[in-house]
């Protein structure tokens, strides 16, 4: 980043320090970095995005929460694991940076792909009342709900708890977006004793999990969870602390992953030692998206072998348009 040729420098030095400061959850340590990097170049990209990071990571959500890390269960039956999708027909791309994409496309390979990896899986659309799916679109169950579609992101949270509070308590269940590929038999997935499976990346330091894919495997302690991470939306699209950071509503876009972080605890998820946490006694585990949400590149040639230890693969953005290539090779056993 440029200010001034003599003070670029402390500037980029400044900016690093405050993201490695908020990747371990440590907004007191970035505050220094980042009030200097505002009174220098308030209106910089960089500056902007590292003061949004920590005014959104200072919000603190109260629970009891203990280091704990993952030990191995025998795997769920695939016939107990629902794949649940969640799709609205919108006359707009809700990121407002992604082109239109036919979505119901999307979803009937990423439905022929469950059927490839999971066959005995039960596939689910969580909707609202008048989207109309082709019959084709492979799905078991279709689900509809009222739902208001400007604030989309939330109410696909608010369909999944409602989902999850009309599941049996023996069922397990992959929550995810349509634009992902179950990649391998889910049972596998299963094999970590956690109770909620977040998946989560690095360089996003006030979004560390992708709320495109959650597991939930002990569906009570999930149904718990996933309503306190909804109550903690709510408020978070009203938090005046927030006022002014975004160009749009929360509960349109982005703030379901705020909620996700913010019930984990941006600090004690930026100091874990393990690979889980309990969370108000919910055994909750952290699955790296390298290998359970995997995002591909368009320029990038990936091996059989290598996509074969990959859990589910996101196509996310405008990397639709690779899937329907991906899931032939898979059919044809080359993925």
């Amino acid at each position: 980043m440029q200010a001034n040729q003599t003070n670029s420098l402390s500037l980029d030095e400044a900016a690093r320090a405050a993201m490695r400061s908020l990747e371990a959850g440590r907004v007191d340590l970035s505050n220094p970095h980042v009030d200097a990097l505002m009174a220098a170049a308030p209106q910089h990209e960089v500056v902007r995005r590292l003061n949004m990071y920590r005014r959104v990571m200072a919000i603190e959500e109260p629970a009891e929460r203990q280091a704990a890390s993952l030990g191995s269960r025998t795997g769920i039956a695939q016939d107990k694991i629902e794949l649940v999708a969640f799709h609205v027909d919108l006359p707009f791309a809700p990121s407002g940076i992604h082109g239109q994409i036919n979505y119901k496309d999307v979803l009937r390979l990423a439905f022929q792909a469950a059927q490839l990896r999971a066959p005995r899986s039960k596939r689910v659309i969580l909707t609202d009342e008048a989207t109309i799916f082709p019959d084709d679109i492979g799905a078991d169950e279709i689900r509809r709900f009222p739902i208001d579609s400007a604030a989309i992101m939330y109410e696909r949270a608010r369909a999944q708890v409602a989902y999850l509070e009309s599941l049996a308590d023996d069922r397990a269940c992959v929550l995810m977006d349509s634009d992902i590929v179950v990649n391998r038999d889910p049972v596998e997935a299963f094999q970590l004793d956690f109770d909620v499976g977040l998946t989560w990346r690095s360089g996003f330091p006030d979004a560390p999990f992708n709320g495109g894919l959650i597991l939930i495997a002990d569906v009570r302690k999930g149904r718990a969870f996933m309503t306190r991470a909804l109550d903690c939306y709510a408020r978070l699209a009203v938090d005046r602390r927030l006022s002014g950071l975004f160009d749009r509503s929360l509960k349109g876009w982005w703030g379901d992953q705020y909620a996700l972080a913010i019930l984990v605890g941006y600090r004690p998820f930026g100091q874990r030692t393990g690979n889980a946490m309990s969370i108000d006694g919910i055994r909750t585990g952290f699955l790296p998206c390298t290998d359970y949400n995997v995002t591909l590149e368009p320029n990038q040639k990936y091996g059989r072998d290598e996509m074969r230890q990959k859990y589910f693969v996101h196509f996310k953005g405008n990397r639709k348009a690779m899937l329907g290539e991906y899931v032939k090779l898979m059919a044809a056993n080359a993925l």
